[in-house]
């Protein structure tokens, strides 16, 4: 029996990859009992992300998240008793897999705390998205500080039959760097694409060349900096190039800027996944202006959304992205700083460069067969049986 749990968002904001992983699962999987735990508009949107065929395999436990504004103590003791519930699901002596989709650095405390009593033979994968606190740059002085850190509770206690699965293969060497006790713990399973959003998407390069930045519009995915490349290219080339922001806004970023150059500007609430979509669709390229430091240990959901949806990129030199043109070519354009991303803006519009364009797209349509669900479960299998006891 496999268990999986959403934790983390309750919001819909997991949707795409969690339907995605439970994909993976299936494939990998088709006959095993398969669980998945979250709150209840999660799991209506999950639903219908997956489709119903896959949802028919699964079966679905709706539960209360913690508040989100809740402390780290206070949701540790919360997540023990929820995580207590969880494996109790498993019957006595199984063999059973608990898989959480995202994780707190309190969850990971939680959960190596409960299994060390009656649940220690049960195996568990925890999916690292964020959160990744003392990793890497400095830490906290303060003992208590400190103690919340991700740092500490990936290395706390130790990792007997838990395994920590990153989106990226980046991801996992950066983490290994950084904490080298984790070198046999970390596994990767590629970013999955979500069922259902896969069909092809191919348009031919015209005017106007539409440029869009995708999902939570903030200064560490470079928000800021998007805005003042549409208002310097528009001023320059008019009506021959347009930039939208498909997404919402993050906090007060954006809020006092000029976004008058935006054809399309970002929301003050999360938008629905089929308006999101609609917005993908129009688009000729997708920048990723991310701020390197912040996207060091983060994959990135948006990146999929590319893929899935065969935008060619223009990306920040940031292991991140260079991974993937490292795996499936030249996707689009890769840049180091601010300056080098408006000449290639520039060079885009001013040559509008079909042929180009159109091979970026197939190498793209390659790349995004490799992240289907069905390719991912032998690698996914793999992972599972290297589950191992380690002290």
């Amino acid at each position: 029996m496999i268990v999986v749990s959403e934790l983390g968002f309750g919001d819909g904001g997991h949707v795409p990859f969690n339907a995605g992983l439970l994909a993976v699962i299936r494939a990998a999987y088709p006959s095993e009992p398969l669980l998945f735990f979250g709150a209840a508009a999660h799991i209506e949107d999950l639903k219908e992300q997956a489709g119903g065929s896959l949802a028919a395999t699964i079966k679905w436990e709706k539960i209360t998240l913690p508040g989100s504004d809740l402390g780290y103590f206070p949701r540790l003791l919360c997540e023990m008793s929820m995580l207590r519930n969880l494996l109790a699901t498993f019957p006595e002596d199984s063999p059973g897999l608990l898989l959480l989709t995202s994780v707190r650095p309190c969850t990971v405390v939680a959960l190596k705390l409960v299994k060390r009593s009656r649940f220690s033979k049960i195996k568990a994968q925890v999916v690292l998205h964020g959160h990744l606190s003392g990793v890497t740059g400095k830490r906290y002085r303060r003992p208590i500080r400190r103690f919340q850190e991700m740092r500490t509770a990936l290395t706390i206690f130790g990792n007997r039959n838990l395994q920590y699965l990153v989106l990226e293969e980046c991801l996992r060497d950066s983490l290994v760097k950084n904490l080298p006790a984790l070198a046999g713990s970390v596994e990767v399973v590629d970013h999955p694409l979500p069922p259902n959003e896969t069909e092809s998407n191919t348009g031919s390069l015209c005017n106007p060349i539409r440029f869009g930045f995708l999902g939570l519009a903030n200064e560490s995915k470079g928000f800021p900096i998007f805005v003042k490349l549409a208002d310097a290219i528009t001023r320059e080339y008019g009506d021959k190039a347009e930039f939208h922001a498909i997404g919402r806004l993050g906090g007060s970023v954006g809020l006092g800027s000029n976004m008058a150059a935006l054809a399309t500007k970002p929301g003050a609430s999360r938008v629905s996944r089929s308006a999101y979509i609609q917005g993908v669709k129009q688009l000729h390229f997708i920048v990723f202006s991310h701020q390197g430091p912040s996207y060091e240990l983060n994959s990135s959901g948006t990146l999929l959304d590319a893929i899935a949806w065969e935008k060619p990129v223009i990306a920040r030199k940031i292991p991140l992205f260079q991974n993937m043109f490292s795996k499936h070519g030249n996707i689009g354009y890769l840049f180091g700083d601010d300056m080098e991303l408006r000449e290639i803006v520039q060079q885009i519009v001013q040559r509008s460069d079909k042929s180009r364009y159109y091979q970026q797209v197939l190498n793209i349509q390659r790349a995004r067969r490799f992240r289907a669900p069905d390719a991912l479960a032998a690698t996914y299998r793999r992972i599972c049986e290297r589950v191992t006891s380690q002290n």
